[in-house]
């Protein structure tokens, strides 16, 4: 799959009317660490792992693409791991394997962001465009 083909179905997983009603409830409740923190209900905590299980899959989809910069560019694959990563944590108490490929993915983009000498900073909708938009 090329990278164009790779980033319509990012933008389309990233879209989904679930994926965006997790990603709203993420921010209005305070961040993933609430939505699996004491007194959680079981709707955040199924939201956050919506989160979590929609990027673990745009992982796989990277996995073997060669060149990435495009997608890269346009992904916010750092941003969503640091706000996503104390949930996480926190589902890894009973699955140590839970979103492995994301994490590796977050690795990959780390560096890929040193190699290119660029920030990870997400900055804002307006500066960062619509796919940064919606990161979520």
């Amino acid at each position: 799959m090329d990278q164009n083909a790779l980033l319509l179905g990012i933008d389309r997983m990233r879209s989904d009317g679930n994926y965006y009603a997790a990603e709203v409830l993420r921010r209005n409740l305070g961040g993933a660490e609430v939505m699996v923190g004491a007194g959680a209900t079981r709707e955040a905590q199924a939201a956050v792992q919506l989160l979590i299980v929609t990027w673990e899959g745009i992982a796989v989809l990277l996995r073997g693409v060669r060149t990435r910069d495009k997608i890269y560019d346009v992904t916010p694959i750092c941003h969503m791991y640091d706000v996503l990563e104390p949930a996480i944590k926190h589902f890894r108490r009973e699955v140590p394997e839970f979103a492995a490929e994301f994490e590796k993915l977050n690795a990959d983009y780390r560096a890929w962001l040193k190699k290119k000498k660029k920030s990870g900073t997400y900055v804002s909708a307006a500066c960062g465009g619509l796919l940064h938009a919606k990161f979520g």
